[in-house]
């Protein structure tokens, strides 16, 4: 079956296939809020940095403690934070020393929702150790074994030790660092079913309803820290930035040094990470006294429900107003498989090394004829031939030009049916 008279055509309907939009997303003026953003929903839950200062994981599985790391500014000036820092014991009894503590610092890795500051200074070689306590297989309990100091915002100190974690429930006790007015509280995962953590607020002595209340959240727009490399030295200092972290369940991939209008999401599908860091915060670039837009970056998304988004920041107003705005393109709930035999398809790229005609073979099983999109990249994703072919059940050929193709390797994928199956890779000389 000829194709090629279709190529241009094919390539102009590429961008109107799929649903872009712009999505404003905002931290607040000088960065006062923390904003849960849903992609689909179009919206976003802002709650004030002040509303919580711990949180404990809710997975079933999980026992991550993380603290509140987002504070603001005030004309660059950072305002009032928490501080967490190890105590360097576990008892409880005891009282200790904040001066003697600057080396036991702890911050969240923002690498995971399963381990949080509280769970740094865990032996990440033993299974059973969480940080904070260990593990029983025999009575399937964590029991405390960590002492930690807070700052709160208001520059008083608390002590802080876990004491459990029994059938789901948290048990914690905190304290004037001399032991006065000692306060025990539960919170139990039971009565958080659907969310990533449980929040708590020392201010109010309670928990607090932080994340939306349904549909969860793709993205948590806020101030955290990160390690910069100090300038001539090996040592790194933590720094306070304002930046984008995944949400639970959601895997990044970074594309950068690539045209936005032509990226495709086949090339970097294989680069998707779980890193909560991997969108970050350098999509901005301080350039003088104001932030500037990386142009050629855009990151593709993979929501917990297997949604691909393509998202482009494209305006960000600092701490006058923290309001950013992104670009995304919604390309639909992808299953990426790597085999065409797993739904019954067999497919056959040739010549290859191809010189000028590509022919793309493809067996197809029934119940899968249907519109269809043809890609083909280069290896930085850029698209060089894409277009719609209608398949039916057996055996069919399609031909692409690829005269003009430089030399080099090529990436062929078909999309449909929310899947994208990876044909298999094409030489050109």
């Amino acid at each position: 079956m000829k194709q090629s008279a279709l190529f241009l055509l094919g390539l102009c309907l590429v961008m109107p296939l799929f649903s872009q939009t712009t999505q404003q997303i905002s931290t607040g003026t000088g960065y006062q809020k923390q904003s849960y953003v849903n992609l689909s929903a179009g919206t976003e839950k802002q709650v004030n940095n002040t509303d919580w200062d711990i949180a404990f994981s809710v997975n079933e599985q999980e026992a991550g403690i993380f603290f509140n790391e987002s504070a603001g500014t005030s004309m660059g000036v950072a305002q009032p934070q928490l501080d967490v820092f190890f105590a360097v014991t576990d008892d409880f009894n005891e009282q200790p020393n904040p001066e003697a503590l600057a080396d036991f610092q702890l911050y969240n890795s923002e690498k995971s929702w399963a381990y949080g500051a509280l769970n740094e200074i865990r032996d990440t070689s033993v299974a059973i150790d969480f940080g904070w306590g260990f593990y029983d297989d025999q009575t399937e309990q964590i029991t405390g074994s960590a002492l930690y100091v807070i700052k709160l915002r208001n520059d008083q100190y608390l002590k802080l030790k876990v004491e459990s974690l029994i059938d789901g429930i948290y048990t914690f006790r905190y304290a004037n660092l001399d032991g006065s007015n000692t306060v025990t509280q539960t919170i139990n995962k039971a009565d958080h079913i659907g969310k990533t953590l449980a929040y708590f607020s020392f201010t109010t002595g309670s928990t607090v309803d932080v994340e939306p209340e349904t549909g969860g959240f793709d993205l948590l727009y806020c101030r955290y820290y990160t390690p910069f490399l100090v300038p001539g030295t090996t040592d790194y200092v933590p720094v306070n930035v304002t930046g984008v972290l995944s949400g639970p369940g959601v895997q990044v991939a970074k594309a950068d040094g690539i045209d936005p209008a032509t990226v495709s999401y086949t090339t970097y599908q294989d680069s998707l990470r779980s890193e909560l860091n991997t969108i970050g915060f350098e999509w901005k670039i301080l350039s003088g006294f104001s932030f500037v837009l990386d142009q050629d970056l855009v990151f593709f998304l993979k929501s917990a429900d297997s949604r691909v988004w393509k998202i482009r920041f494209i305006a960000f107003g600092g701490s006058s107003t923290g309001n950013t705005t992104i670009e995304k393109t919604d390309l639909g709930i992808i299953s990426a498989i790597n085999d065409p035999a797993a739904i019954g398809m067999k497919a056959l790229l040739y010549p290859n090394p191809v010189q000028d005609r590509l022919s793309v073979a493809l067996d197809m099983p029934p119940g899968l004829e249907k519109q269809a999109q043809l890609t083909v990249t280069d290896m930085m994703g850029r698209v060089v031939t894409q277009q719609q072919v209608t398949l039916n059940a057996g055996f069919q050929v399609f031909e692409l030009a690829a005269q003009n193709w430089a030399s080099g390797t090529y990436v062929a994928q078909l999309q449909l049916a929310g899947r994208e199956v990876n044909l298999g890779k094409i030489v050109k000389k």
